[in-house]
């Protein structure tokens, strides 16, 4: 499966980047959609089973959708 670059996110979605940001091979989960940007809270490597770096907005176009969903905790459902 190829990767798309600026796919329609949902809250839950499992993101990957390649912004200068984020470390190489991490991934993260869409917490907030905000029209434009996303809130993504970062992960080492596969959320959940791996270190939290940190949260930060990003630009929907700059989020590889890897077509995986999970529902985060604490995630705003409106």
């Amino acid at each position: 499966m190829e990767w798309e670059r600026g796919n329609i996110m949902q809250v839950g979605s499992i993101v990957r980047t390649v912004h200068i940001a984020v470390p190489h091979g991490a991934r993260g989960i869409v917490m907030r959609i905000l029209g434009d940007m996303a809130m993504v809270t970062w992960y080492i490597g596969e959320p959940g089973a791996s270190k939290q770096l940190n949260t930060e907005p990003f630009f929907l176009v700059d989020l590889i959708d890897t077509g995986e969903h999970v529902m985060p905790a604490g995630a705003n459902l409106h």
